[in-house]
């Protein structure tokens, strides 16, 4: 992989020793970089879901390292402003955002050595046009018993 990258930094002249200067480039990647990178992706994916960036706010911090040496990162959404419609629609997708993300994370070669602990969605009482009571009519949750030997 490092000589993939040194190809390519090389045909843009940023490679080590290609006439830059006194300046020297690192080939890791610092934790920032990571965070950035993780935090591009989340706010690309929620800006397609058509949700206003001043609404939003995003932080993705390294949490950990896990038992085989991998940092860890985790993305926390933060909503600042309760829009009626788009807010739980929002809300009742975030399988499908984390689901997004993660296909995303994995298809990128570049953060092949972290790991994605996942999003974290988080709405305060004192964000911006939030319900003041309880929306809706309390359901009864029917849990049906799938026998393991016929099909699902």
């Amino acid at each position: 992989m490092m000589g993939l990258i040194s190809r390519v930094l090389a045909k843009t002249g940023l490679a080590p020793g290609a006439n830059s200067g006194n300046s020297t480039l690192s080939s890791e990647f610092t934790d920032r970089d990571i965070e950035n990178y993780y935090f591009r992706i989340i706010t690309d994916c929620l800006k397609r879901m058509l949700v206003p960036a001043e609404d939003i706010e995003v932080i993705v911090r390294r949490s950990r390292v896990d038992r085989y040496g991998l940092s860890t990162f985790t993305a926390y959404v933060r909503i600042l402003k309760w829009h009626p419609v788009v807010t739980p629609v929002l809300l009742q997708n975030m399988p499908v955002i984390d689901a997004r993300v993660r296909r995303l994370i994995q298809a990128s070669v570049i953060l092949e050595q972290t790991h994605f602990s996942g999003l974290w969605f988080q709405v305060s009482s004192s964000a911006k046009g939030t319900p003041t009571s309880l929306l809706g009519l309390p359901f009864e949750l029917i849990h049906q018993h799938v026998d393991s030997k016929q099909p699902a």
